[in-house]
């Protein structure tokens, strides 16, 4: 049944209608041509990372976001960190259990409804509503607004976030280097690669200083100013969307690591939306224009399919999948490095053609099965919906299909966990569905279905936090990220209550940032 404080919970409705906090930035659909992207603020969150610095219990220490600014509400888009210890204390202290005064939901309040006057106890208390999850959220104390959205509670914390700049619009995807020492972002308005520092603290530098909030500067915007070999008429192609960094010692150097040192440092992977791919090295070299290290263009790659998506590198064979959304193949790059970088370069290492499906069309996403020997890829398609199954260990021709697992509506991005069960270990498929709001939970052992967290608005990319066993999802349609337990998942995973669905569903937890839902996004 319903409950009554659900997200269409006539009472709470009516009440979101009376609240206003007073402040100096409206968060509404105007426009703000010509001012950067609020200094705390998520507009259009399109990719999130967990950092590598972790803690004495070995757990992620930040969480990156980048905002796209999707709607051109902004002159900027932006890249925050956020200390995920202060961002779950917050939630497990403001969030979980938390209620408000009924009296502090009437049209005659004229109050703040985060003071303490409203916070109550919805378990002891009969004057007292119940919070939902999606209505309580965690935001930095310096965040100026009049409006709070969404949102019936709302939760200040300093040094929410360590590290915040300023970008250029459109951004579509993100990567760490290896070291965690540096974030990567392919920026559609830019048609450049942006790439941003980050300290053990979290703090960000683009051409500015760690931990101050500045405008990422333009060495620091154009990836591709420096070429690997500076006689080849080499130029970026544009409208990038996606990116992969590897270490080019692992994945390229010999086994006796000989040849370690000349592979010292990172490539990454670009893909761009109609037909092409790049490569960048970013490696150490003296001298130069600052900074010393930076990623140089080394090779691109014309004449591959239309309306690329994402780029996801197979472990161990030395090439990149990328997915179309408009022809039904997979778009395969061979990557070739030599301990001479300037003799680098990408080849096209032959279509897989998707086949025996409703069209085989518009897919989004590709993971690779972590476990050694299995050589299975899981591919996000929109016609059929379905996660598809499928061989990656073969030479060409026709993709070969081992299963086809229906998903929610309009899947969009999967991500893959291993996750201890049943006295061994279970790969869990993760997949995100926009339109339909839902992220759908497969086991890919039994190819089937196995719960789904509901009602997040605009399911997009996600990052799964495996020791705390949580899931953090970038709601694009709202401007929050959604943290969820997986706990649920794990407890049906070792008993028998798999088949009752809705107990094996993640938990949601609370939000972070100021809620901002849209009715229909900008086409």
């Amino acid at each position: 049944m319903r409950s009554r404080f659900d997200p269409w919970s006539g009472w709470i409705g009516s009440a979101l209608g009376f609240l206003l906090v007073f402040g100096t930035v409206s968060t509404g659909c105007g426009r703000t041509t010509g001012q950067d992207l609020p200094p705390g603020l998520m507009s259009f969150p399109i990719a999130i990372e967990l950092s590598l610095d972790e803690d004495a219990e070995g757990e992620p220490k930040y969480l990156y976001v980048t905002s796209s600014n999707f709607a051109l509400q902004w002159n900027s888009g932006n890249v925050q960190s956020y200390d995920l210890d202060k961002v779950l204390e917050a939630i497990q202290t403001g969030c979980i259990g938390a209620g408000v005064a009924n009296s502090c939901l009437r049209s005659s309040f004229e109050g703040n409804i985060n003071e303490p006057e409203c916070v109550c106890d919805p378990v002891n208390d009969d004057d007292c509503t119940a919070i939902p999850p999606d209505r309580c959220s965690v935001v930095p104390s310096n965040l100026r607004f009049r409006d709070p959205g969404a949102a019936l509670r709302l939760i200040p914390v300093d040094g929410l976030i360590p590290g915040e700049v300023s970008i250029g619009s459109f951004s579509d995807g993100m990567g760490l280097s290896t070291d965690g020492r540096r974030i990567y972002i392919p920026v559609r308005s830019d048609s450049n690669l942006t790439f941003i520092d980050v300290n053990e603290e979290g703090q960000l530098s683009c051409g500015g200083a760690f931990g101050e909030p500045h405008t990422c500067t333009s060495p620091y915007r154009s990836g591709s100013a420096e070429l690997v070999n500076p006689s080849l008429n080499l130029g970026l192609p544009p409208d990038p969307v996606d990116v992969y960094v590897g270490d080019l010692a692992a994945d390229f150097g010999d086994v006796d690591g000989s040849d370690d040192a000349a592979l010292d440092g990172d490539y990454i992977l670009m893909a761009h939306r109609e037909g092409r791919a790049s490569m960048f090295f970013d490696q150490f070299r003296p001298g130069g224009p600052e900074p010393q290290q930076r990623p140089r263009l080394a090779a691109t790659l014309d004449d591959l399919a239309p309306e690329q998506v994402t780029i996801t590198y197979e472990p161990g064979a030395k090439r990149a999948w990328i997915p179309s959304a408009e022809v039904p193949a997979i778009v395969r790059v061979g990557i070739a490095v030599d301990e001479d970088p300037t003799q680098s370069y990408l080849f096209d290492a032959g279509l897989l053609f998707v086949s025996g499906l409703d069209q085989g069309r518009s897919n989004r996403d590709i993971r690779f099965d972590p476990r050694e020997g299995r050589n299975l890829a899981y591919i996000v398609s929109r016609s059929p919906e379905a996660l598809i199954v499928a061989r990656s260990d073969v030479a060409g021709g026709d993709l070969n299909m081992v299963a086809q697992i229906p998903t929610c509506g309009d899947p969009s991005r999967v991500q893959i966990a291993e996750v201890p069960a049943r006295g061994d270990t279970v790969v869990l498929a993760f997949v995100s569905c926009f339109l339909s709001r839902n992220v759908q939970v497969v086991d890919t052992d039994s190819f089937q279905g196995l719960t789904t967290l509901t009602n997040v608005s605009g399911a997009f990319e996600f990052v799964i936090d495996a020791p705390r066993r949580l899931l953090y999802v970038a709601d694009f349609s709202t401007s929050v990220i959604r943290v969820a337990d997986l706990q649920p998942i794990l407890d049906c995973l070792e008993s028998t209550g798999a088949e009752e669905g809705t107990e094996c569903a993640p938990r949601l937890l609370g939000l972070v940032g100021l809620p901002q839902p849209v009715a229909e996004l900008p086409r």
